[in-house]
């Protein structure tokens, strides 16, 4: 879409809030409340497997709510991770094309990915690519930025869990349809559907995108779908099922001349499933998870441009199945004792191994938070037995203290054992890998002692503020040997870094928002700084939010990151990009338009995979 384009959708998002003045509804009055609540009374369920308030955290967790997630110009799960503080999306070129997370100086592989608690770190690498996954049917997105292994297992950067749309609550059914067409030849259709019929409710949904691309073989085409059934047995509880499906064909563009290949095809495939049984006897919740997930991806490498046929070709396939087992019990009403354990199963199944990999897990954990106001205590230890990388016990002592005389004001703290199991790439394969690396039998999961401390006030309605400090020591991290061309276990590294978080209310519906972070990540043999794939070492974002009670709103949001890569990467980086999106909403239609790189600037963490420059693209939704 051209600047013409563009300004007639501006034009009617504006004419549209000028006519349409009306009064806030009695759901915008209660939303607004919501908005304008103490944070600290939000709940999260990714650090405790239960329910509990953020003032009761002892952790660094994020919240992304639905409402927060409309207002961002964003297409799928990475990009609006993008927006996160302490969250770093390294993109790899456009539309559909992969990604790799890092959370505070954290490699990919040591951030544990899920959606509704379904994990989808894969064997073979580590780490997930959330450009696969939807934006439309979640709910809220949380992000536990730290170890987290006392109560999940493996993930010595921290947790994202991804917590999907529940089915409705109405007889009547409730529906909407969003269209929007982009540069590059792009568009993309998205449909739900939402009621109850009896005790039976269900929440549908399905997508459809593509794109041609900027140049050559750089084109895309992306399907996904959604489904989630509950069924209420009254005094017995509730049984939750649910199922996604992604379906794609990515074409990774024109290589530069000096690459080994010209271009990359890689289509992929992934399905995930959860049955779960929720229930409750007096004060304690239990609750039962039966959990899939199935993972296929290829690649393709092409000599030429021009040619259709692979010069080589790759295939992985990953499988999970996992039985959760969980209780929750509220002991003197206030403290809260967590008990549970997780059984993996999973297989890979892959072009570099003559047969496959089996891999079993069992792991009981407790969680015990004890409330002795104005102090919350908390006491986690987790056992994990993996049958390729032994043992580990994951115990966590932390403290949150809430100040009387200071108005929502806390200190939080917490220390704990953690670990990150290594891809079982870097341990076996039979065949040869591109690039000519070499395998490591002798391979170990990483540990590390890891402190993290904070606080959090919100002095009046106006303004909230947000700090944090982490250290993190890693024993037998693991990196990339230059020299055997392995990934081999070094003696220590050290992970720190400080994260500052602020939002100010300018006036009734205006918002400002700033952050700023800062991680080092050092060899402590070498006393080097480590580069490559640990996220940038300072970034910076700012936001401005605009809404108005007839339905106008606007979010410009920029952000800067001097990514830590290698020289031989040639960043092109020190710049900062701006994102905006300007909406409009009537009874039951809405405009967009998003405008993506604002200032048209060329940038790049990696040469090979540069940013688009600006574009647009506009659309509408309609809801029933």
């Amino acid at each position: 879409m051209k600047f013409a384009g563009a300004s007639l959708i501006i034009a009617l998002i504006i004419v549209g809030s000028i006519r349409i003045a009306e009064a806030e509804t009695g759901e915008g009055v209660e939303a607004k409340a919501e908005e304008e609540g103490v944070g600290l009374e939000r709940i999260v369920v990714t650090n405790r497997r239960t329910s509990i308030g953020l003032g009761e955290v002892t952790e660094n967790i994020t919240l992304l709510d639905e409402e927060e997630i409309k207002n961002l110009p964003v297409r799928n799960l990475s990009e609006a991770l993008s927006y996160i503080p302490g969250v770093y999306i390294e993109s790899r070129q456009g539309f559909g094309r992969a990604t790799a997370i890092n959370i505070q100086g954290s490699t990919s592989n040591q951030v544990r990915v899920m959606i509704d608690g379904i994990p989808l770190n894969s064997l073979a690498t580590g780490q997930i690519d959330l450009a696969r996954f939807p934006i439309e049917n979640v709910s809220r997105i949380e992000v536990l930025k730290g170890a987290a292994s006392s109560i999940w297992g493996s993930g010595l950067g921290g947790v994202i869990n991804v917590i999907t749309k529940d089915t409705g609550k109405t007889s009547t059914p409730k529906a909407s349809l969003t269209a929007s067409f982009a540069e590059f030849r792009t568009k993309k259709e998205s449909f739900d559907l939402s009621g109850k019929v009896a005790c039976l409710g269900y929440y549908l949904f399905s997508s459809y995108m593509e794109s041609g691309g900027k140049g050559p073989r750089d084109d895309v085409l992306e399907k996904k779908a959604f489904g989630k059934l509950s069924y209420d047995l009254k005094e017995k509880g509730r049984i939750i099922a649910s199922f996604g499906y992604g379906d794609a064909d990515v074409n990774s563009g024109e290589y530069p001349p000096d690459a080994m290949y010209k271009w990359q095809s890689q289509p992929y495939l992934n399905s995930y499933a959860k049955l779960s049984w929720e229930g409750g006897l007096d004060d304690t919740e239990l609750k039962l998870d039966l959990k899939h997930f199935r993972h296929t991806i290829i690649n393709k490498f092409y000599d030429s441009i021009s040619s259709d046929t692979p010069s080589s070709r790759a295939e992985a396939r990953d499988r999970l199945s996992q039985l959760s087992l969980n209780s929750a019990t509220r002991i003197r009403k206030e403290d809260l004792l967590v008990i549970g354990a997780d059984f993996d199963c999973d297989t890979l199944k892959t072009t570099y191994l003559f047969k496959a990999k089996n891999v079993k897990t069992q792991a009981p954990y407790v969680n015990y938070t004890l409330k002795l106001e104005p102090w919350d205590f908390n006491f986690g230890l987790r056992y994990d037995r993996n049958s390729e990388f032994g043992e580990q016990a994951s115990p966590s002592l932390g403290f949150v203290y809430k100040f009387n005389n200071l108005h929502d004001t806390l200190v939080r703290a917490t220390v704990s054992r953690a670990f990150n199991a290594p891809a079982l790439l870097w341990k076996y394969y039979e065949q040869d890998l591109s690039g000519g690396l070499t395998t490591n039998p002798d391979i170990r999961p990483e540990r590390a002692w890891v402190y993290e401390i904070g606080t959090e006030s919100k002095p009046s309605d106006k303004f909230w503020i947000k700090f944090s400090l982490y250290r993190s020591d890693v024993s037998d991290a693991i990196a990339l040997d230059w020299d055997a061309l392995n990934m081999k276990n070094f003696e220590k590294f050290r992970r720190q870094g400080a994260e500052l978080q602020f939002k100010l209310n300018i006036f009734q519906g205006l918002d400002f928002s700033a952050s700023g972070a800062f991680n080092d990540v050092e060899d402590r043999a070498t006393k080097e700084t480590v580069r490559g794939g640990v996220g940038p070492r300072q970034s910076f974002d700012l936001g401005i939010e605009y809404k108005n009670k007839s339905g106008l709103s606007l979010s410009i949001l920029s952000y800067y990151k001097r990514w830590n890569e290698p020289a031989d990467s040639f960043s092109n980086d020190r710049k900062m990009l701006t994102d905006l999106k300007i909406s409009q909403e009537f009874k039951n239609l809405a405009l967009f338009l998003n405008i993506y790189n604002l200032s048209n600037s060329k940038y790049w963490q990696d040469y090979n995979f540069p940013y688009p420059e600006r574009y647009f693209e506009g659309g509408m939704s309609l809801k029933w």
